[in-house]
């Protein structure tokens, strides 16, 4: 159990924003987007999946490999508003500034993508059996939570669990065969659900579905997911782990960039739209897939706060963070990738880097032209505004020089680099299992 850290300690570095919330970003992404919400203490993992499925309820089901048995005790449903609480908190920011938010102090201080690993299955009409046709599948436990019926399964071979799936209603794509021997071979079981109809009111939001284990290893698996995937894939991960822990980064892929972050965004254009273009041009197209970091900051503040209100303490505890949000930073990573692309599961690590980290964008005021760059565009040189204040007289290189000394929010590739250097000195001898090619 952790101990709880004395509130000096878990203070992030605060600064008054002074501008204005307008507006948030990105929902389109998001409709499009599977999300998963991680809470990670010591080797204790809690994931909670939010399911977007559009059709019949008797067509529904998720395969899920996890590293462990899991008893009635280890899995529970949430509210189904719960993720778009998360994504209300982290997601990106359109603000406003004027010349006054400005004055008496210098540039504000940066405060700086079926389920990605859920296995869409399509139930057929037939009830539900327990047991199996194969010799090789084992029935470990089977449960009812809200409503969901839960089968946690062992396998000795491939064949025999897509056998023991067939016979007990589900259909599943043949081409999994050798992506779930690899998963047997590791030592994983899986975690089946599908929907108690007798237990549905005919309500076809589902509740999202959480569930804790013991891993040593922490990492996401994303390649089962791609076995019928329509092309390219976004996820969005929640994560809350130790404070000191920080950041979040993915140790087995890039990091990408956007390239444009707390510009100014011209009053012609969507937010919604540049973001959503943004976010391509940063992750698609690469012949390997990549992530974005979103959003870093300790979730009991915020600045903005969306509708006035960080994450509250029940609701941090309630997504397997025992300790509470002032023990507690939230990161928000995006990934995107296709089936070709998703070659590793994603290996998860810790940079230690507690910054504030966001993405803002500024509403255009010519007023602040000399502070902030243009969009797409860069910084205005015929003319540029001029707020009158105690920096006034520094040139815009002086300026840029100050910003980078005293920068607070944004946290450096650099930093990521050497807390995954730690990291791969602790995996040591770990070998990531590439994907088959065929």
């Amino acid at each position: 159990m952790l101990t709880m850290l004395a509130l000096g300690t878990l203070s992030a570095p605060a600064h008054a924003f002074c501008g204005t919330f307008v507006g948030q970003s990105g929902n389109d992404l998001v409709n499009r987007t599977s999300e998963v919400i991680l809470a990670r203490q010591g080797t204790r993992t809690t994931l909670t999946l939010t399911n977007d499925y559009e059709g019949s309820l008797s067509q529904f089901a998720m395969l899920i490999p996890v590293p462990q048995i899991l008893e009635e005790d280890d899995v529970r449903v949430l509210a189904s508003w719960v993720p778009e609480e998360l994504e209300r908190y982290s997601g990106p920011r359109l603000v406003e500034y004027t010349c006054d938010d400005f004055h008496d102090h210098y540039y504000p201080r940066s405060f700086s993508p079926g389920c990605a690993y859920e296995y869409a299955l399509t139930v057929q009409d037939d009830a539900y059996e327990a047991g199996g046709t194969s010799d090789t599948v084992n029935v470990e436990a089977e449960f009812e939570v809200g409503e969901y019926e839960i089968v946690i399964l062992s396998a000795e071979e491939s064949s025999g669990l897509l056998n023991w799936l067939s016979a007990n209603g589900y259909s599943i794509d043949p081409d999994a065969e050798d992506l779930l021997q690899e998963y047997i071979e590791s030592g994983s079981y899986f975690f089946a659900a599908k929907v108690d109809l007798a237990e549905n009111l005919g309500d076809t939001t589902l509740s999202p579905l959480q569930f804790s284990y013991d891993s040593e290893v922490f990492s996401l698996p994303i390649r089962l997911g791609t076995v019928n995937s329509p092309g390219e894939q976004d996820l969005i991960v929640y994560a809350l782990t130790d404070w000191q822990d920080g950041q979040l980064g993915i140790a087995n892929y890039p990091e990408r960039e956007l390239s444009d972050n707390e510009c100014m965004l011209d009053g012609d254009l969507d937010f919604d739209d540049w973001y959503a273009d943004a976010v391509s041009d940063a992750l698609s197209g690469d012949e390997e897939a990549g992530w974005l970091f979103e959003y870093g900051w300790a979730p009991y503040h915020c600045d903005p706060c969306p509708d006035g209100e960080a994450l509250s303490d029940s609701l941090v505890q309630e997504l397997g963070f025992s300790n509470g949000s002032w023990s507690a930073y939230f990161s928000r990573i995006r990934m995107r990738y296709t089936p070709e692309q998703a070659t590793e599961d994603l290996v998860l690590y810790a940079t230690g880097i507690t910054d504030n980290e966001q993405v803002r964008i500024i509403q255009h005021n010519e007023s602040l032209e000399d502070r902030f760059p243009i969009c797409d565009e860069g910084f205005v040189t015929d003319n540029p505004g001029d707020c009158e204040d105690e920096f006034s007289d520094l040139t815009r290189q002086e300026r840029s020089d100050y910003r980078s000394e005293n920068r607070e929010g944004c946290a450096t590739l650099e930093g990521r680099e050497r807390g995954l250097a730690l990291l791969l000195t602790v995996m040591g001898g770990l070998a990531i299992r590439r994907r088959r090619q065929t």
